[in-house]
C-alpha cells in the first residue's frame, strides 16, 4: 500500500526515466490511483497525464475492438527522438570557410587534424571547435573528401558486436494471473524470493525466502548464483516444508529462469514486473535485515551455515510492531496449527 505522506523526492524539471516509466505502467496495471501514483513519483497529476498521453498506444482485442494501454518502452522511445530533435546544428556546419580550409590541410597537405588545427590558428582562422569535435566530424564521416582512412596514424577501431542476452523461462507465470488473495496475505504459504549477493566478483549469494503473511525468513546459501542450482535449492526447501510453501513469487533475475521442475512439486510460482521491486515488498525489507549482518561486498564463501541459522534465528524472533509484540514464528506457528487442523 502506498502510503500518501511520503512523496518520492524529485529535483524540478526533472524529467522521468525509464526505470519510473516502467513503475507508471506497472501502477496503472494494477489499477492504482493517477494521484497515487504521481505521489508515488513526486511528480504532479498533470505531468503524469501528458505523460500517460505520451506513451498510450493501442492494443487489439479479442473481439477486433481497441483499447488504449501505455507502454513505458514507447514512453521513452518518444522522449528520447524528442530530445534527439533538440540536438544543435553542428558547430562548424556554419564556418564553410573552416570546413574547406581543414579539409584541404588534411587531405593535401598531409597534416594530422592536429596540425590542421593549430595551422589553422596561426593563419587567423576562425576556430570554433576543439580537436577533439573535429575527430568526432572525421569518425561520423561528416567531410567529403577526408575519411578517418585518409588519417596518417588512425586507430584501429575494433567492430562492437552486440550480444543480446537471450534467457528463456523455463515455466512460471506473471504476477497478473496470482489470486487476489494473495496480494492481501489473507492466508500463508505464500513466499516471496529473491538472492543477496556478495562481493564483487564472485559467485556465491544467499537466497531468501519471505512468508507474505508472517514474514517468516529462510536463509539458505548459494555457491553458484545460476538458474539450476536455485531450483535445486527451492526444491529442497519445498520438501522441507511440505505443508508451507504454495506459491513462490520472485523478479525476473536470471537465477529464477528455471522453475518448471518447482511447480512439477504443485507449487504455483509468479514473477514480479519489472523494475517494480514492491510487489516483493517483504522481501526487500527482510533483505535490510539481513544486510545488517552481512553488510554489501562481503565474501559469501565465508559465511558459515551456523552464521545464517543464526541470523536466520534472529529475523524469526525478534518482536515486531506489525504483529503487535510477536515474533514471525509465533504467527507462523499460529497460522500452520490452523492449517493442519
Amino acid at each position: 500500500m502506498v502510503q500518501e505522506q511520503y512523496t518520492t523526492k524529485r529535483r524540478k524539471g526533472q524529467h522521468l526515466k525509464l526505470i519510473e516509466r516502467g513503475k507508471i505502467e506497472a501502477f496503472l496495471k494494477i489499477g492504482m490511483s493517477k494521484v497515487k501514483i504521481a505521489q508515488e513519483l513526486g511528480i504532479s497529476v498533470r505531468t503524469l497525464h501528458r505523460e500517460i498521453k505520451r506513451g498510450m498506444v493501442e492494443l487489439l482485442n479479442t473481439d477486433l475492438s481497441t483499447r488504449g494501454v501505455y507502454s513505458a518502452e514507447f514512453a521513452q522511445s518518444k522522449y528520447n527522438k524528442a530530445q534527439k530533435g533538440k540536438e544543435g546544428e553542428l558547430k562548424i556546419g556554419k564556418n564553410l570557410k573552416l570546413v574547406k580550409y581543414l579539409e584541404d590541410s588534411m587531405k593535401r597537405g598531409k597534416n594530422s587534424p592536429y596540425a590542421a588545427l593549430e595551422q589553422a590558428k596561426r593563419e587567423g582562422q576562425e576556430v570554433n571547435i576543439g580537436l577533439k569535435t573535429l575527430y568526432n566530424y572525421i569518425h561520423s564521416g561528416l567531410f567529403l573528401e577526408y575519411s578517418e582512412d585518409d588519417m596518417p596514424y588512425r586507430k584501429r577501431r575494433k567492430k562492437k558486436v552486440e550480444l543480446r542476452k537471450r534467457i528463456r523461462k523455463q515455466g512460471g507465470r506473471s504476477i497478473e494471473e496470482r489470486d487476489e488473495r494473495i496480494g492481501e496475505r489473507l492466508e500463508h504459504g505464500h513466499w516471496e524470493v529473491d538472492t543477496v549477493l556478495g562481493k564483487k566478483g564472485t559467485l556465491a549469494c544467499l537466497l531468501v525466502l519471505t512468508e507474505r503473511k508472517t514474514r517468516l525468513q529462510l536463509i539458505r546459501k548459494l555457491e553458484n548464483r545460476i538458474a539450476l542450482h536455485t531450483e535445486g535449492r527451492i526444491k529442497g526447501l519445498i520438501e522441507e516444508y511440505p505443508d508451507s510453501i504454495k506459491t513462490l513469487t520472485s523478479d525476473n533475475g536470471s537465477e529464477f529462469m528455471k522453475v518448471d521442475e518447482i511447480e512439477g512439486q504443485g507449487v504455483g510460482y509468479f514473477y514480479a514486473h519489472s523494475f517494480s521491486s514492491w510487489e516483493r515488498g517483504s522481501n526487500e525489507n527482510n533483505n535490510k535485515l539481513i544486510r545488517r549482518f552481512i553488510p554489501k561486498g562481503t565474501d559469501i564463501t565465508e559465511i558459515t551455515e551456523e552464521e545464517l541459522k543464526s541470523i536466520e534465528e534472529w529475523m524469526n524472533n525478534y518482536p515486531r510492531k506489525l504483529f503487535n509484540g510477536k515474533s514471525s514464528k509465533e504467527m507462523y506457528d499460529i497460522e500452520l496449527k490452523q492449517y493442519i487442523s
